[in-house]
């Protein structure tokens, strides 16, 4: 389940993860995995609290250590604030979340959007021209403050995400 808040294609409704997850979750009987929106051990314990099994975090893994997309990419999303994203296509399918840049400034401007080639991703993805492509990364960019390794960020989540919990059922038990 994926938020209108994470990167990436877009349900047009533009429900966020904390509609969504708990709508979901009320109608199968399945595991329910969370994004849009997460990136550490707080968002992570608030998806948890709404039901969720399991977490995906795409935009903070995107600027992991060990991500494969160029480091342009990576200190684009560590620079960042979570209003330079854009929501492209809206009122078209499929809308977009992306980082803003100077082609997602002008195609913002469009009733449609039209992706460039994929060829042109690829110059994006592993070559850091950022203006190629519609780069894909969610509102959590504000939140993402340096590049790390995966294990140093899924530990710290963890942990985190294991004291918000508890504080929670503290506060709930009053």
């Amino acid at each position: 389940v994926e938020g209108v808040e994470g990167g990436g294609f877009k349900n047009p409704h533009g429900s966020s993860t904390m509609v969504l997850t708990p709508l979901v979750v009320a109608e199968v009987d399945v595991p329910v995995i969370a994004a849009g929106g997460i990136c550490d051990g707080v968002s992570m314990a608030a998806a948890l609290a709404l039901g969720a099994d399991g977490v995906q975090m795409g935009t903070r893994m995107l600027s992991a250590a060990e991500s494969p997309v160029h480091d342009n990419w990576k200190q684009a999303v560590v620079a960042a604030a979570e209003t330079d994203t854009v929501l492209l296509n809206r009122f078209g399918r499929p809308g977009m979340r992306a980082l803003r840049t100077n082609l997602t400034a002008e195609m913002e401007h469009h009733d449609q959007v039209h992706m460039p080639g994929l060829d042109r991703l690829m110059d994006q993805y592993f070559g850091g021209q950022m203006d190629v492509a519609v780069p894909f990364g969610g509102q959590v960019m504000g939140r993402i403050d340096e590049v790390r390794p995966v294990a140093d960020i899924l530990r710290e989540a963890w942990d985190h995400c294991q004291v918000r919990l508890r504080q929670l059922g503290q506060a709930a038990t009053g």
